[in-house]
Order: C-alpha cells, then sequence, then structure tokens
C-alpha cells in the first residue's frame, strides 16, 4: 500500500505523547538551564508544548500546509515570549522534534516532515507581522474605544456607543466591519501577547455577540434575495463569532441563513442541508487541528446525493494562512472576510448549479 502524507501524519498524532517526552529529554539535555529558569513545573510545560507543537505539525502534514505549521510557530514564539520562553529556545525545540522524528520515522515519511520544520525554523526567526489597530480615523477610533470599554468589563457602555451610532445613521455593515472586527483583531492580539487574560478574551466576545443581537431588527429588515445559506464551524470551537458576523452580514444583503455554530454532528449537518436546501454551504474553522475536520465534513457532504446542489465555501485563519488550503479540502471556494464571502457565493451559485427556491 502507498505511503501517503496522511500516514506521517497520523503516525505522529498517534505517538504525540512519546514523541513529546523523547523531545523534551533531549531539550533538557541540551539546554541544562532550563530546570534553573523554569524548575520542575518548566519541564512539565515544554511536554506539553511540545505536544501541541507535534500536533500542529501532524495536522499541517495531512493538508499539505507547512504555511500552517510555520505561522503557528510564529504565534507560539510572541506567545510564549510572555511567559520568558524565548525565541531560541524554541528554536531548540524545533530542531529537538526534527532529530527524534528522524530517529523514529522510517526515511520516507522523515523527508515528508523535513520542509514543513524548515519552514517553521525560517518563520521563528522573522520578526511577527502584528495587527495594529487603526486609530487615525473617527472609525479607529470608535474601534478603540469600543475595546477598552470592553476591557474594562462596561458592557452596557459599549452597546450605548453602538446603538448611537445605529440611531444617528451608521450602516451595520460599517460598525461590522470597522467596530466589531477591527475589535476582535485587537482583542485577540492583546491575548497572544499575553496583556489580556483569557477570561477577558472570552467576555469581549460574548459581549460583542451579545451587542449584535441588539441590532437584529436592522438586519433582519432588508428585502429577501431568494438565497439560501447553512453556516457551520467545525469541533468544538470556541471561536465562533466570525461566523455569526459572517452569517448576519449574509443576512443583510437578503439572503435566508441558518446558523447552527459549533460542534453539530455532521450527520445532524447533513440533514439540515436537506432540509433547508441552501445554496451555499459555510464552513469556517479558526484552530489549524480542525482543518481535517473540515476535509472530513466536506467528503461526507459529497458523498451524500441529497446535498448535491449545494456549493461549498471554507473560510477561517487557517485559510487566511494558506490560501490554496481550500483545494485540499474539497471546497468550491473560499473568502477572506465577509465582503469576499458574499461576492463569491454569488459567483458559486451563478456557475454552477443553484438549488431551486421552494
Amino acid at each position: 500500500m502507498k505511503h501517503t502524507l496522511q500516514d506521517t501524519g497520523e503516525t505522529i498524532l498517534r505517538r504525540g505523547d512519546e514523541l513529546a517526552e523523547l523531545v523534551t529529554g533531549m531539550q533538557y539535555s541540551l539546554q541544562p538551564d532550563l530546570n534553573r529558569r523554569f524548575g520542575d513545573r518548566g519541564r512539565i510545560k515544554t511536554k506539553q508544548d511540545t505536544v501541541y507543537n507535534l500536533k500542529y505539525l501532524a495536522q499541517s502534514i495531512q493538508v499539505q500546509s507547512p504555511l500552517l505549521f510555520a505561522n503557528y510557530i510564529q504565534w507560539v514564539k510572541n506567545l510564549l515570549a510572555g511567559y520568558n520562553v524565548t525565541a531560541d529556545d524554541l528554536i531548540v525545540n524545533i530542531h529537538c522534534i526534527r532529530d527524534v522524528l528522524e530517529a523514529e520515522l522510517e526515511p520516507e515519511p522523515y523527508a515528508e516532515v523535513t520542509p514543513f520544520l524548515e519552514l517553521a525554523l525560517h518563520q521563528v526567526k522573522e520578526p511577527a507581522d502584528v495587527h495594529q489597530m487603526p486609530d487615525n480615523d473617527e472609525m479607529g477610533s470608535l474601534a478603540r474605544r469600543y475595546t477598552e470599554l470592553l476591557l474594562v468589563g462596561d458592557r452596557l457602555e459599549a452597546g450605548k456607543l453602538v446603538m448611537e451610532l445605529v440611531q444617528g445613521q451608521m450602516p451595520v455593515d460599517e460598525i461590522y466591519f470597522h467596530i466589531f472586527q477591527q475589535s476582535q483583531y485587537e482583542i485577540g492580539r492583546l491575548w497572544q501577547a499575553n496583556k489580556i487574560t483569557i477570561a477577558q478574551e472570552h467576555y469581549a466576545s460574548a459581549a460583542t455577540q451579545m451587542i449584535m443581537s441588539q441590532l437584529y431588527p436592522y438586519i433582519f429588515s432588508t428585502a429577501r434575495n431568494g438565497y439560501r445559506m447553512v453556516a457551520a464551524c467545525v469541533g468544538e470551537e470556541l471561536h465562533e463569532i466570525g461566523l455569526r458576523m459572517v452569517s448576519d452580514l449574509f443576512e443583510m444583503e437578503g439572503w435566508d441563513t441558518y446558523y447552527v455554530g459549533a460542534n453539530v454532528p455532521s450527520r445532524s449537518l447533513i440533514q439540515t442541508i436537506c432540509d433547508r436546501r441552501p445554496h451555499v454551504l459555510a464552513v469556517s474553522a479558526t484552530m489549524t487541528y480542525h482543518v481535517t475536520l473540515v476535509k472530513k465534513l466536506i467528503e461526507e457532504v459529497r458523498q451524500d446525493p441529497a446535498c448535491g446542489g449545494v456549493r461549498i465555501m471554507v473560510g477561517g485563519l487557517p485559510f487566511n494562512i494558506d490560501p490554496e488550503l481550500w483545494k485540499h479540502v474539497g471546497a468550491d471556494g473560499y473568502a477572506a472576510n465577509a465582503k469576499e464571502g458574499i461576492a463569491r457565493a454569488y459567483e458559486l451559485v451563478r456557475a454552477g448549479q443553484p438549488v431551486k427556491n421552494s
């Protein structure tokens, strides 16, 4: 039987704990000062981090995207800097992963892994491309004010700010794009830099979703255009707000949307597609290790004859990192944001055989 990248990824996933133990032992032998710097707990954390590194590596291999692993390593570098773990420490860890995999894998699978590790090593030496919230215009200032209110726990004042903008005739889609979206980017950046807690990050997302719900009378008043969309996040995604925003913006465009959120079993989602008969299925993933779930879901949808007319569009951070990734998961198209998504959805249903309106 021919060996595949899927096989290599599955091997690394299956042996992840064992491999992480070997990597950690090797790293501590090469860097004995780690014991002095971080103590016994540091060794436990190093192994945990290595398990995650191997998991992301395996998933990136399975979807044939070195860019995903390299971007993840850049993210890890920025995150660990807040805990006094240096880029050099991370480089040693990647070298140890390489050496352990060379010893533990057959030559062919190891050769497949090497380009992923080499790109990651190159990436970790590069300065981070950090998103900065624009604040040199009115919308940027409003987004920053909105974010500041959320970070001090004042969702009522944040909501009041938004409602005053709506009542002042600011288009709702502009609020979504320039305030909610920019705020979420900034919240993510601050968490990654270890400047806010995960509790603050969750609070900000929950508060934004609540405020978004107050805008629904404005969103659902748009005339319908006859198109339908079902939107879902794969796996146990905690970051559903991006796809929720996409669904709302499609509603503003006149689409009938059916947002099911995350963690919906594939059979249940397929039944929803059969019942709702959407023109487009929008699937989102935020975490790299959920991309294989996107691929599996798409395969299951394709195998069901009742879903034959639906066009599948994907989005989310992994697909923004690697704009060619949508092809590897079997989708019909990809969009980097909601504006692109609306345009791409029209292209897909008009180019293919859209589901007839019922």
